[in-house]
């Protein structure tokens, strides 16, 4: 059996990319080159409900406060599984269920609806509140009650109903009770049936789990067109698909069983991390090695 201390060596030739899972034991860090999966651990050692990273660094939602990893500094300090987390602001958020890099700064919400921000501020700053907020991507939030959009006086309501999931690089994509939704000129009917996980690289490529399994968006006759182009996708395990996510020219899947599952062009190549209790899943902007 695989564990938590697994190291795999991969050619310099590659890049290195950092993918980060949110689990009920803590925080997994994974290095990653193009699909070919390296050293993985424990990054944060208390459970992790939320997770998101660019390159303003890694934001993570605890049950207690809302933690932070700047990707500047040492390299070797800095490693996936070794980073250091710090509170955002002074005052503790308290618990997090989900959180986002928003246009100018961390976004979070609490299990009551409250949706804060802070922009270098010693505390947090509510937005807005609404109910049962399911995901934070970007500018938009998936809430029981709708997709909500950050404007410069809030939260605005955008549509829909029983959102689970949204996707706000390119084109909307919201994954909801009732289907899979593309903004344009309103709300788009993609596929129907029950959704709850999208992600997309915003350029023609997306991934959606679903009651029937996982589905496909691939237009590479470069198009950004997310309504045609969906087909059905499977994994090279047998566990449920958790959560999928895009980044740095791959795309990543996590099962139930906490299996990590990578493609960067060529079909999925998967690792057991040993985790239980996955929540969600983020992918770094991608890094050079010499």
């Amino acid at each position: 059996m695989q564990t938590l201390t697994e190291k795999r060596v991969f050619g310099t030739k590659f890049g290195t990319t950092e993918l980060f899972v949110a689990s009920e034991t803590g925080l997994v860090g994974v290095t990653v080159s193009a699909d070919q999966i390296g050293e993985f651990g424990l990054a944060h050692r208390d459970p992790v409900n939320s997770v998101a990273v660019d390159d303003r660094g890694v934001l993570i939602g605890t049950e207690d406060d809302v933690l932070y990893s700047d990707r500047d500094g040492d390299a070797d300090a800095q490693r996936a599984q070794s980073r250091a987390f710090s509170p955002v602001t002074e005052t503790p958020f308290g618990h997090a269920v989900a959180v986002g890099w928003g246009p100018t700064g961390p976004i979070v919400a609490d299990s009551a609806g409250r949706i804060s921000g802070s922009v270098d501020d010693p505390k947090w700053a509510t937005v807005g509140d609404t109910g049962d907020v399911r995901a934070v991507d970007g500018g938009l939030i998936a809430a029981a009650d709708g997709v909500y959009q950050l404007t410069e006086d809030g939260l605005a309501h955008v549509g829909l109903s029983e959102v689970r999931d949204v996707a706000g690089h390119g084109t909307p994509m919201a994954a909801t009770a009732d289907g899979l939704f593309a903004l344009s000129n309103g709300w788009r009917t993609i596929r129907e049936g029950a959704f709850d996980r999208v992600a997309s690289d915003g350029h023609g490529h997306a991934h959606a789990v679903g009651a029937t399994g996982l589905v496909r968006l691939s237009n590479d006759d470069g198009s950004d067109s997310v309504v045609d182009g969906w087909s059905e996708d499977e994994l090279p395990v047998d566990s449920p698909v958790v959560d999928v996510a895009y980044g740095s020219g791959i795309v990543a899947a996590i099962t139930d069983n906490g299996t990590l599952c990578v493609d960067a062009g060529d079909g999925w190549r998967h690792q057991l991390l040993g985790v239980g209790g996955i929540s969600e899943l983020a992918i770094g902007p991608g890094q050079r090695v010499d």
